[in-house]
């Protein structure tokens, strides 16, 4: 009975080492489909809808075209839940997360991540009637604030006891237009595409000075030991040098994290 479970479990090993050999890269699979599949929300500006809504557009949409042509194939944008974001990658739903995502000590241990390409801080949006009342973080404490479920904001705002945790960063600044929260927590480089315009014309950030978060550093999340994630880098330098990344940085205004390319 042993020599036989024994024998079983050599056949068993044997096989999955056959498998994994036999497995193509993903820069191969990305290849052999034509197609990379890139995860998103809609946010603006870095991964949105053109006017038509035929396309995505902004800094990291942009970037990721330029990526796909490097590797001799199409962009193919996927709309995931940025809460279930890892579970999307490894299921193998996207190919890569590449939607304004702040690098932090979790994301390293579950996903391979790309050098840092842009920065960002989280900023506090509210009806501009209420600005005048933001005159420092303790305000905070008693108010209900919107934050995208599983972001950087959510982190950020994580020591208040009142979150009210949504999908996405724009359903956050819905939340604040509607009155059901008092104010949001998000990106400052989306807070300073939309925020004062259109369906959020009645909101405002509330000054860095007052109320302040650390910086952040943006990268592109890979799935672990993907080779896609050397490609990226390599990818990203060039884009430096050449000038893309300014080009596109003062298109969308994103902060370029020159330090990484120093």
């Amino acid at each position: 009975m042993k020599t036989k479970l024994k024998s079983l479990l050599i056949l068993g090993v044997t096989s999955l080492l056959v498998a994994c050999n036999t497995n193509t890269s993903d820069v191969d699979s990305v290849k052999n489909s034509g197609y990379i599949n890139i995860g998103v929300t809609e946010y603006e500006p870095m991964d949105y809808l053109n006017e038509a809504g035929d396309d995505y557009i902004g800094f990291d949409a942009d970037l990721s075209k330029e990526f796909a042509k490097s590797l001799g194939v199409n962009t193919r944008f996927v709309l995931i839940n940025w809460d279930a974001k890892v579970m999307e990658l490894n299921s193998k739903k996207i190919d890569l997360i590449w939607n304004g995502m702040t690098i932090t000590d979790e994301l390293k241990q579950n996903i391979d991540l790309s050098i840092s390409y842009a920065t960002n801080y989280q900023c506090v949006v509210t009806k501009s009637s209420n600005i005048a009342n933001y005159t420092s973080a303790t305000y905070l404490n008693d108010k209900k604030i919107a934050v995208e479920s599983g972001s950087a904001g959510e982190e950020a705002a994580e020591s208040y006891s009142n979150l009210n945790k949504v999908k996405s960063q724009l359903d956050a600044l819905l939340e604040v237009n509607a009155g059901t929260s008092d104010c949001a927590v998000i990106d400052i480089t989306m807070a300073n595409s939309v925020v004062g315009k259109n369906d959020f014309k009645d909101l405002a950030i509330v000054d860095a000075k007052t109320i302040s978060f650390s910086k952040e550093n943006f990268g592109v999340g890979a799935r672990k030991g993907s080779n896609l994630t050397s490609k990226l880098n390599d990818f990203f330098k060039e884009s430096y040098t050449t000038g893309l990344l300014k080009t596109l940085s003062e298109k969308y205004q994103v902060a370029i994290d020159e330090e990484s390319f120093k």
